[in-house]
């Protein structure tokens, strides 16, 4: 009996010491992987402040291998350099309260279409992150050109800025418009009076899922996700293509969101 017992207790030793081993060569891994991540991100002047506890916490939500999750990353933090260089040029950026120059609407009807609270997805945009999402802070008149045009609220390089939507921008970054689907007219409001609360923050890519009104910094898609989010709403995809953190493409994915035509 006592044989018996020492060796059952030998066997849970062996066993726990195993799973022990396996738990830490996992953080190994883990801490390897978000090493390369950080100096990845360094190399190429990419805005992260990822903490490993953040990093750890999306990967028990991943479902996937370290090597997966970590290419993940790579796909997310892809430099646009010719978004990024051309910031300067781009006049819908950063454009404050007044209509800079004259809007371009002479192909697309997005006056009629579109309205307050409404997202803008660009597959082509990027702010050191695939893909740019930007909230629709409403339609304004120009008294200087004449004319209305739709204004946006967004988090760029230069910070939690206000911009410009028109025609020639939706073929830049080959833009589309998303509409909450269940979202009211008040919540939508909400969610672009929490956006424009947040001007003149910084940008930074953190990977967290921010919501508090005092959060010192915003990425692009964070910070619509999260006017959205106070609302009740969570317009983050469920799908399996869920990147880390709250992504352009993950809200693009969402099925809560319908794509609005302005042909």
């Amino acid at each position: 009996m006592l044989v018996f017992t020492v060796l059952l207790i030998n066997q849970t030793l062996v066993a726990s010491a195993a799973e022990n081993n396996e738990v830490t060569e996992q953080e190994n891994e883990l801490l390897a992987a978000y090493e390369r991540i950080i100096e990845y991100s360094e190399r190429l002047n990419i805005p992260v402040d990822l903490s490993f506890d953040t990093f750890v916490e999306e990967f028990t939500e991943c479902g996937c291998t370290i090597s997966e999750y970590e290419n993940l990353y790579y796909d997310t933090l892809k430099i646009n350099r010719t978004t990024r260089s051309s910031i300067g040029s781009k006049w819908y950026y950063d454009t404050g309260e007044a209509l800079p120059q004259k809007a371009n609407y002479s192909k697309y009807n997005l006056i009629s279409n579109v309205k307050k609270g409404d997202i803008l997805y660009e597959s082509k945009g990027g702010f050191g992150i695939t893909g740019h999402i930007a909230i629709v802070e409403g339609i304004y008149y120009s008294s200087i050109y004449k004319q209305y045009y739709i204004r946006v609220v967004e988090a760029i390089s230069s910070g939690v800025k206000r911009g410009v939507l028109d025609d020639d921008r939706i073929d830049d970054k080959d833009g589309s418009i998303l509409r909450v689907s269940s979202a009211t007219s008040s919540k939508m409001s909400l969610a672009v009076s929490f956006c424009v609360g947040q001007l003149n923050k910084n940008y930074m890519i953190d990977f967290k899922k921010d919501t508090s009104a005092t959060e010192k910094d915003w990425y692009c898609s964070e910070l619509v996700w999260a006017g959205y989010y106070i609302q009740g709403i969570d317009i983050e995809t469920t799908g399996l293509y869920n990147e880390p953190g709250i992504t352009p493409r993950d809200i693009n994915n969402s099925t809560r969101l319908a794509e609005i035509s302005f042909n």
